[in-house]
C-alpha cells in the first residue's frame, strides 16, 4: 500500500488499496466499515460488495464479532481497540456509541448490506423487476444448473445440425473439422464462457451476423471471396506461370546439401501434383517449422553462392508464401469465427427459451439486467432516486476479480456521490473504497 492502513480506513476519503495476496485488505475493509459507523454512517446506508458468498460471510461474521466483543470491554480495552483501527481517542461520549453500535448493526432493516455483486443486483432487481422488463418473480439459476440447461442447449442445436439445418449444418463440420483432437465442445464452451461479451459484440453490428461477419472480413483486409481456397488457387495458378523457373529451383535444391535436398523434395512434390492448391502444404513446409513459425534459414550458404540468381529468386518466393499463408490464415480466422459465432448463438438462444420457460435468471442475466435498468433513462432515474437515498459509502472488495460491466454497476451507483445535488457540504462526505 501506498500510504498507512489508517489513512486508507478514513471515513472521510475515497480510497483504492492495492496489495500482494494475504496482506490483510478484506481486513482492511472490515476496519473501513467500522470506523464509517463510528464516525455516525447509517448501517443501511454502507453496501459492501464482496466477490464470493463465503468471503460476505466471513465480512459479517468477523464485524458482528468486532462489535459484539467490544460491546463487553473495559474502557482501557475498547480504546486501544479503536487506537488499533486508527479511529480517534474517543471521550466517555464516543465510548458509549461505540458499545452500541452491535445492537444497532442488528436492528438495522434488512441488516448490513454485506453481498456479492449478483446477490445485490438480484435484490435490486427484486425490488423492480417491472422496470426492469422481467419476471416479477424469477427464480436465480445456481452453477450447476445453468451448466445443465446450456449443456442441454448445445445438445439440442447439434441435434438440429444433423438433422438438416444447412447453416448450422455447415458451421458445425467447419469447427468440428478444424478442431485438433477433439476439441469441438472446449472452444463452443470457451465461446459462450462469457456471453454477455458476446451478445455485446454483436450489438454493434445491430445484432445481425452477417454484419459481424462483414466487419470481421474488412478488418482483416478480406476482399467477399477471400476464402482460404480462393486464396491458394489464385497463388498457385499464378506460380504455375513460373513453372519452368520452379524447375529450376528444384533441381538447384535436390545438388545442394543433405538439408537442402529436404527442401528440394517438397518443392519437386508441389510439382509433381501440379503446382495445385491440394500441394500447397509440401511449399509451406519450406518455409514454415512443425509449429509453425517462419524458418530463418532454408538454403545453405554454399549452395546460394554457386547460384545467386536463383537464391535471389527463391529468397523473393518465400516472402510471397508468407505473405499468402498470412492471408490464408486470416481466412481461415475469418470462416471459424463466423462458424463459432453463429453456433453459440443458436446454443444462447436456445438456453435462453429454456430459462424463459423457468421464469429464471443464470448470474450474468442479473449484471446485465441491472446495468441495463440503471442505463435506462426512463427508469434509472427513479431507481438511482430510491437507491440514492439509501447509499452513502460503497466498499468492493477483490476489486481485481470484478468485471467491466459490474464496475459499470458500481459507477452508475455512486454517479452522484461527487457530482451536483449528489456532494452535500453540511453532512459527512459519501465515499467509495
Amino acid at each position: 500500500m501506498s500510504t498507512s492502513p489508517q489513512a486508507a480506513t478514513d471515513p472521510r476519503a475515497s480510497a483504492w488499496v492495492s496489495a500482494n495476496a494475504g496482506a490483510g485488505k478484506t481486513y482492511l475493509l472490515t476496519d473501513r466499515v467500522t470506523r464509517l459507523l463510528l464516525s455516525g454512517a447509517q448501517p443501511g446506508r454502507i453496501l459492501c460488495l464482496t466477490y464470493t458468498k463465503a468471503a460476505a460471510a466471513e465480512m459479517a461474521t468477523r464485524l458482528f464479532d468486532r462489535l459484539g466483543e467490544w460491546a463487553l470491554l473495559s474502557d482501557t480495552a475498547l480504546r486501544a481497540r479503536l487506537h488499533d483501527i486508527g479511529a480517534e481517542t474517543p471521550d466517555a461520549k464516543g465510548l458509549r456509541k461505540a458499545r452500541t453500535l452491535f445492537a444497532q448493526a442488528l436492528e438495522t432493516p434488512g441488516g448490513l448490506k454485506i453481498q456479492t455483486i449478483h446477490s445485490f443486483c438480484q435484490h435490486l432487481l427484486a425490488r423492480f423487476p417491472v422496470e426492469a422488463g422481467i419476471p416479477a418473480r424469477f427464480a436465480v439459476l445456481d452453477e450447476r444448473t445453468a451448466a445443465e440447461l446450456m449443456a442441454e442447449a448445445r445438445t439440442a442445436v447439434l441435434e438440429r445440425a444433423a438433422k438438416g439445418d444447412a447453416r448450422l449444418k455447415n458451421a458445425v463440420a467447419l469447427l468440428a473439422t478444424r478442431a485438433a483432437d477433439g476439441r469441438f465442445a472446449e472452444i463452443l464452451d470457451f465461446a459462450m464462457r462469457d456471453s454477455g461479451k458476446l451478445r455485446e459484440m454483436l450489438s454493434r453490428h445491430d445484432g445481425e451476423e452477417l454484419r459481424f461477419a462483414a466487419h470481421l472480413r474488412k478488418t482483416l483486409d478480406l476482399a467477399d471471396d477471400d476464402d482460404e481456397a480462393q486464396i491458394l488457387m489464385r497463388f498457385c495458378a499464378e506460380l504455375g506461370g513460373e513453372r519452368s523457373m520452379c524447375e529450376r529451383i528444384a533441381q538447384w535444391l535436390l545438388g545442394g546439401s543433405p538439408n537442402d535436398r529436404k527442401s528440394g523434395d517438397l518443392f519437386a512434390a508441389f510439382l509433381s501434383g501440379g503446382m495445385a492448391a491440394e500441394s500447397f502444404d509440401n511449399l509451406r513446409a519450406m518455409f514454415f517449422t512443425e509449429g509453425n513459425e517462419p524458418r530463418k534459414s532454408i538454403v545453405t550458404k554454399a549452395t546460394a553462392a554457386a547460384a545467386p540468381e536463383l537464391a535471389g529468386y527463391f529468397d523473393r518466393l518465400r516472402e510471397r508464401v508468407l505473405a499468402v499463408e498470412d492471408r490464408r490464415r486470416c481466412a481461415i480466422t475469418a470462416a471459424l469465427t463466423a462458424a463459432l459465432v453463429t453456433v453459440a448463438l443458436s446454443v444462447l438462444a436456445h438456453y435462453d427459451r429454456l430459462k424463459r420457460d423457468r421464469a429464471a435468471l443464470d448470474y450474468d442475466d442479473l449484471t446485465f439486467a441491472t446495468l441495463n435498468l440503471l442505463q435506462r433513462r426512463d427508469a434509472a432515474s427513479w431507481v438511482l432516486y430510491k437507491l440514492d437515498g439509501g447509499l452513502d459509502h460503497i466498499l468492493v472488495d477483490e476489486a481485481q476479480d470484478t468485471s467491466p460491466e459490474q464496475w459499470k454497476i458500481v459507477g452508475k451507483l455512486a454517479e452522484e456521490f461527487f457530482a451536483g445535488s449528489g456532494v452535500r457540504a453540511d453532512l459527512a462526505p459519501r465515499t467509495i473504497f
